[in-house]
């Protein structure tokens, strides 16, 4: 990739939810970019948008009514999709066909076959293309990771992941958000929130999963449901260690648990879309409590806005960013081994 001129100039397609509350304040905030132009086929989104950043003093930004034209606007260096999931992977196709550097939310797309095509499709057209992980950005995340490496808890020997929320009470059938019932491609806890606990226990951890045996299944599943409720799996990592990974819609809960020959770290609510989380470190040496939970001075984008940042940075400089393209498809490989069940063996008394 060549680097691009400092600020990057983006676009951003699509201005529903995730946009217009998290990355285009963030974007308006982030250090080395410059929002310049929003695309959604909805006049109100656009409308909401263009209120977003004439009210930060960006009265400029530009107004398309379609991903088609943004990608045809050539003051446009770099674009941000917030599109649904089903819809990635020909919006990053597209804009890789115009040359636009990609920062695409998560996840990338719904199976391994349509990631690996979108990072082709990338590496063809030499365009720089990112995932969304914004998790990764925040504080107490960043020092899980640099104390599991530093062997704060000495070699991890089990690691415990379990995110979860109630997805009846939130995104019932028929309301918005119901899809994440009746998308059998899109749908279901594990594209939903699992990919969450795939890039988390592989960045902190440092290892990829490599062997997984798992069990779908439905426990409040309601009628019309197409998609399993409940995602289970014993896991093994390249170097042998073993784990657990539970991703389910009905539960709540956000522990990533991390055990050594040392002492343990747990990371919770280390996912939420709000920057703060909590982190506590037993080990040997390394007593370490980190709550950022209750710390209001945060921007309820801060991750995002470092995000932007981070591949920003890294299109000014000809890269690197993180995570890199193999690494999500990686990432995609697991979710599609995680979504295969196995045959139950049953458990019979002797």
């Amino acid at each position: 990739m060549k680097p691009l001129t400092k600020p990057v100039r983006w676009g951003v397609i699509g201005c529903g939810q995730i946009a217009v509350d998290k990355t285009i304040p963030a974007l308006l905030a982030a250090a080395g970019a410059r929002l310049v132009a929003i695309a959604d086929v909805l006049p109100a989104r656009r409308a909401l948008a263009l209120e977003l950043a004439a009210r930060a003093g960006r009265a400029d930004v530009r107004a398309h009514d379609s991903a088609e034209a943004l990608l045809a606007d050539s003051g446009v260096d770099a674009v941000y999709i917030a599109l649904p999931t089903g819809l990635h992977a020909g919006a990053v196709q597209a804009a890789a066909r115009a040359g636009k550097a990609i920062l695409c939310e998560k996840p990338l797309g719904r199976s391994t076959t349509e990631v690996a095509a979108m990072v082709e499709a990338a590496r063809r057209h030499d365009v720089p293309l990112m995932t969304g992980y914004m998790s990764r950005f925040g504080d107490v995340f960043q020092k899980a990771v640099a104390l599991i490496r530093d062997g704060a808890i000495g070699p991890v020997t089990y690691v415990a992941g379990h995110f979860s929320y109630c997805a009846l009470d939130c995104y019932p059938p028929g309301a918005p958000g119901g899809w994440r019932w009746t998308d059998p491609e899109g749908g279901g806890p594990l594209l939903d929130i699992g990919i969450y606990l795939a890039f988390g226990i592989r960045e902190i951890l440092g290892e990829h999963i490599t062997e997984v045996w798992p069990v779908n299944c439905d426990m409040i599943a309601p009628a019309g449901a197409v998609v399993r409720d409940s995602s289970l799996a014993c896991f093994r990592t390249a170097r042998g260690t073993p784990g657990t990974f539970v991703t389910t819609f009905t539960n709540s809960a956000s522990t990533l648990s991390f055990f050594g020959t040392h002492g343990s770290l747990v990371l919770d609510q280390a996912f939420r879309q709000t920057p703060g989380a909590r982190l506590v470190c037993a080990g040997r040496e390394v007593n370490l409590t980190l709550d950022t939970l209750a710390d209001d001075t945060l921007p309820h984008f801060d991750n995002y806005r470092r995000e932007f940042e981070h591949f920003s940075a890294a299109l000014a400089a000809g890269g690197p960013w993180r995570p890199s393209p193999e690494d999500v498809l990686a990432d995609a490989r697991l979710l599609d081994a995680l979504g295969a069940s196995l045959a139950a063996v049953p458990v019979t008394p002797a």
